[in-house]
């Protein structure tokens, strides 16, 4: 990490009204202005399609016909990202506390390995499903993120905040629910929380365990009407287009670093 700012230049999936007292620290320390911004990368080539026919839910629920059912806003987008699995007494405490909200939600399950399901890792509680059919969807497996972050329906995201569900829950502009579990993560949740306003922390740690009620009053207050994180989010959602556009900080920098790469080629 420290030999990085000896290189000839630094390239970040982000933008500038996210981090741009970073970027502008890291070009003092690096003494050159090759540090580019030219993110939330997750914005190329996007479309305005709807969620898709697949995957469905174990339940037979097409989620994108779900989703176009539900007020906008209204739903809780639950994933913790491709590698963590949450153990038997945390998917325990997250269903209840869902359970005790009140709001809707979409919950993705990643599914484990036989050794892992054993040992009570990626296991949705027992009655859980039905308890909350019509209220609460199920995905065990892939889901199309991006797509679904961006339904108006979708108005929060229970995350652990890995930087590439950061960036997309900014693209749809849904105000997150933090729950860091290792590495960058930590830095990311206080990123959102504490200097963009578009988040607040539920539960910290990878082996922690949120105390049910307590996640179920957060979740039913940061879901409820437009408050503050909800109103940042959407700010947020437009600065990030606005960074990809013609004339964007983003758009700007990927045109210098072109620049820059062909002059480089240019000297050979």
């Amino acid at each position: 990490m420290l030999a990085n700012t000896s290189s000839w230049g630094c390239i970040f999936n982000s933008f500038h009204d996210l981090e741009g007292e970073y970027l502008d620290h890291l070009r003092r320390v690096m003494g050159h202005p090759r540090v580019y911004g030219v993110g939330p990368l997750s914005l190329v080539g996007i479309n305005d399609g709807g969620v898709g026919n697949q995957p469905d839910s174990d339940s037979g629920t097409n989620v994108n016909v779900w989703l176009d059912g539900c007020p906008d806003g209204s739903v809780l987008y639950v994933c913790f990202g491709s590698q963590k699995l949450l153990n038997k007494q945390q998917a325990e405490a997250l269903a209840s506390g869902l359970e005790k909200s009140g709001t809707r939600f979409l919950w993705v399950v990643k599914p484990g390995t036989a050794q892992q399901l054993a040992n009570g890792y990626g296991v949705v509680p027992d009655g859980f499903e039905e308890r909350v059919r019509g209220r609460g969807v199920i995905i065990k497996g892939w889901a199309p993120q991006v797509k679904i972050l961006s339904h108006k329906a979708v108005g929060g995201f229970l995350s652990h905040c890995g930087w590439n569900s950061v960036l997309e829950g900014i693209q749809g502009g849904a105000m997150i629910l933090g729950w860091p579990m290792e590495a960058d993560q930590f830095v990311n949740a206080r990123l959102v929380v504490e200097e963009m306003g578009m988040a607040v922390r539920v539960c910290e740690g990878a082996d922690s365990v949120p105390d049910p009620a307590e996640l179920g009053r957060v979740i039913a207050e940061s879901m409820t009407g437009d408050s503050a994180e909800k109103v940042r989010a959407k700010e947020l959602r437009e600065k990030a287009f606005e960074a990809v556009g013609d004339g964007g900080s983003s758009s700007r920098d990927l045109d210098a670093l072109v620049k820059a790469l062909g002059q480089l080629q240019a000297r050979k």
